[in-house]
């Protein structure tokens, strides 16, 4: 993380990210990364109550739990 922190820093700084928040640039690169760390495992708790491990790699039975869904929702009318 510190050398993302250390780019963006640079990209806050060459975009003048820093005059729209009135924060320093590497204030505010320190602060994203922070709240990106802090979300993390939220997020992740998220994803298993949902049932997946990410957005990108569901479950091995969702695939199995939507063609069950669907054939359910076939038969009604």
């Amino acid at each position: 993380m510190e050398e993302f922190e250390k780019e963006l820093t640079h990209l806050i700084n060459r975009h003048s990210i820093e005059n729209m928040a009135d924060m320093p640039d590497f204030l505010l690169a320190g602060m994203i990364c922070r709240m990106i760390e802090a979300m993390g495992p939220s997020i992740k708790k998220t994803l298993d109550w949902h049932g997946c491990d990410s957005v990108y790699h569901p479950s091995p039975n969702a695939e199995h739990d939507t063609r069950q869904q669907q054939n359910n929702q076939g038969g009604k009318t």
